[in-house]
């Protein structure tokens, strides 16, 4: 690595935090454009409605302008993301926008000679925009996991959604006051009328490129690739995206959000001057109110993520943007255009509406993000990023068309009856994803249930693979074990758990749809034995698979001895056994701390509870080696691991005393002594 360069694993993935200097540079950078891009846009979309000739159709002229750029420019992007650092073309890009809203200026100049021409000329110049952001978007998010650590790149995809949406409402609004301010008319003076939106546009522009200088030098991707044919590279970078399908999954994912987000941003439009009876800045609220949704969900999504890549979020998104979307029809179906009480008493409704509308679409897009870039290899991230977008902006140009058929084509469609519309088409799309990712939706409600009793702490979560199969091994202290180790990682776990109690009525169905194995000892050799291959064959088909291998809950607080059953998993294939030690947990409700379950008062709320994920090691000779791996995440040794333990079940409950709680633990208050970093989730 030559000096200067951001330090990045042998993988090429990012070391950095949220609070280094390069990440805070490219949120900067991307707050800048995204407020250009808003600024432009409306700019150019309010200015060609005030031309007869393009009023009905400025809309998804705008849209389809600044969108045609992405596909036919996929290709170039991704070639561009990673053959060169993704840090100069960020800055290349930056530096081209200048040059561009130079050229809007002088189109804009054109307006006070022939104000119809000028505007077809500033809409080139929306194509040009368009263009720059193409290249620039593979680049942006391919970024941003060379920069920060792989447990941050949720967090780091919500706070890039946040700056988004935060100056894309702020862009927009300064687009509705900057073209009530500008007079691009021929008997206006032409310098008088480009003083605001030329000073505007080209300031940010500027500022944006000096930000994008502060982002520290990072290492080309691929740099021995050649450039493509564009064809054939779409062609090869849709095929490459469509051959690793989770991520096909997670691209045609963004593309709903945007199709939805580009169908709502244009219906809003509608609503206010059709609907409500609003003026253009009261519309611009609107619309407003909607991207505050979307930034929150966004945070909000990142902070839920809990360090990982949380897919639990995106059937809770669609939820959300069913509920907003359904809200809005029903507070703005029955308003009469003619009746300004009814109109007034409708907007905060609609308003709140479509906040919710936003806040569903931030947990939909975060997670799909972030396991778009997070599960995509380094060297083919950028073809893999360009081909998401390429679909996503596809479907942005079938939301224009979609919207100009339903309004102007011959349907006659209000705005109440396209959220209507998008209400009732989210829901199919719900349901897939909810029979997509079964185990990551029962993840997400078990997540926000076990975050009612406990507050959790994960140090080491990095040690979970990414990829490929592997043993989870893990003391067992309480029923509530399997559902904490569940959300705790990004991935699915298949558990090996006892028949009598996931077969039973209500939970059966349940457990088989989470993949749990079934194993009984009064079944007989053949039946242990045949959950003990099934359980390999998941390994080996590259799966997460956890055995409490202690066979039943403790009931000293101690860790028992190990069966030896769970090494005939692992015994001869190349997967790893992954450590992981439960602590604290003994003394909680749902513990056999005091001879009973459930039946004794908590001792605090939330109940502290710390998971320590320890280094994947590879198969051992003996049970013993995987038992000892446990009690060294635990601070303990296994000459007294089992000592004392009648004393411990007739002890008196101690206050306030992790130590005493559980006499196998030890206090990692401080979070000094765990292996990894502590990542606490409230």
């Amino acid at each position: 690595m030559t000096a200067g360069q951001t330090e990045m694993d042998s993988s090429g993935r990012g070391t950095g935090g949220l609070r280094s200097r390069s990440f805070l540079a490219l949120l900067v950078t991307q707050g800048f454009g995204s407020l250009n891009d808003n600024v432009f846009r409306w700019f150019c979309v309010l200015q060609g409605m005030k031309v007869e000739e393009l009023k009905t159709s400025t809309i998804s002229l705008g849209l389809i302008c600044f969108t045609t750029p992405y596909l036919l420019l996929a290709s170039h992007s991704a070639y561009v993301s990673d053959r060169f650092s993704k840090r100069k073309t960020i800055v290349a890009c930056k530096f081209a926008e200048i040059v561009i809203m130079a050229i809007a200026v002088g189109a804009m100049a054109l307006g006070g000679v022939d104000e119809m021409l000028g505007i077809c000329l500033v809409f080139v110049a929306v194509f040009l925009m368009g263009a720059q952001s193409a290249m620039f978007g593979p680049a942006k998010f391919g970024a941003i996991p060379e920069i920060v650590r792989s447990e941050k790149i949720s967090e780091a995809n919500g706070m890039m959604q946040m700056v988004t949406t935060a100056a894309s409402a702020l862009g927009m609004f300064a687009g509705f006051v900057v073209s009530d301010m500008a007079d691009l008319s021929p008997d206006a003076p032409t310098l008088a009328g480009l003083l605001w939106p030329a000073g505007v546009l080209i300031s940010i522009a500027v500022l944006g490129a000096v930000a994008s200088m502060a982002i520290e030098p990072l290492t080309p991707a691929d740099p021995a690739r050649q450039p493509p044919n564009p064809f054939k590279e779409t062609v090869s970078n849709l095929a490459l995206l469509y051959q690793g399908r989770p991520l096909f999954r997670a691209a045609l994912g963004e593309a709903f959000f945007w199709f939805l987000a580009s169908l709502a941003t244009s219906a809003i439009t509608l609503m206010g001057e059709q609907v409500l009876g609003l003026g253009q800045t009261a519309t611009g609220m609107l619309a407003i109110a909607l991207v505050v949704g979307v930034g929150t969900g966004s945070v909000l999504a990142g902070m839920m993520s809990g360090g990982k890549v949380e897919l639990g979020l995106v059937p809770l998104g669609g939820s959300v943007i069913v509920l907003g979307s359904l809200g809005l029809y029903w507070v703005t179906g029955d308003v009469d255009p003619t009746n300004s009480a009814t109109q007034v008493a409708a907007v905060w409704p609609a308003a709140t509406c479509l906040i919710v509308l936003g806040l569903g679409a931030g947990f939909f897009i975060v997670p799909l993000v972030a396991f778009l870039q997070d599960r995509s290899e380094r060297k083919t991230r950028g073809r893999i990023l360009a081909a998401a977008n390429f679909i996503s902006f596809s479907m942005m140009i079938v939301s224009a068309i979609v919207f100009y058929v339903v309004t102007e084509g011959g349907l006659g469609w209000e705005a109440p009856t396209i959220f209507l519309a998008a209400g009732l088409g989210t829901i199919p799309i719900l349901v897939y994803v909810l029979w997509l990712l079964p185990q990551a939706s029962v993840r997400m409600f078990i997540w926000i249930l076990s975050r009612l009793i406990y507050k959790v702490k994960v140090f080491g979560r990095e040690n979970i693979p990414a990829q490929g199969g592997a043993l989870i091994v893990a003391n067992h202290v309480s029923y509530m074990d399997g559902f904490l180790l569940l959300t705790s990682s990004s991935r699915p776990i298949r558990f090996v758990a006892h028949a009598d109690r996931v077969n039973r009525f209500g939970i059966a169905r349940l457990t088989r749809l989470m993949g749990v194995i079934p194993i009984r000892s009064t079944d007989g050799p053949k039946a242990i034995v045949a959950s003990l291959r099934e359980a390999r064959a998941a390994v080996e088909n590259g799966e997460l698979v956890c055995i409490f291998p202690e066979g039943q809950l403790t009931h000293s607080g101690h860790v028992e001895q190990f069966h030896r059953g769970m090494m005939k998993i692992v015994d001869g294939i190349n997967a790893p056994i992954v450590p992981i030690y439960l602590d604290e947990l003994w003394g909680s409700i749902f513990s056999h701390q005091g001879g009973r379950i459930i039946w004794k008062m908590p001792r605090r709320w939330p109940y502290p509870v710390t998971i320590h994920v320890g280094k994947p090691r590879p198969c051992p000779d003996t049970v013993d080696e995987v038992r000892e791996a446990v009690l060294e995440l635990g601070g303990q040794s296994p000459e007294t691991s089992t000592n004392d333990a009648e004393i411990v079940d007739t002890q008196e409950e101690p206050h306030d005393n992790t130590q005493a709680e559980s006499p196998t633990a030890t206090d990692h208050a401080d979070g000094e002594t765990g292996p990894g970093n502590a990542e606490e989730q409230t």
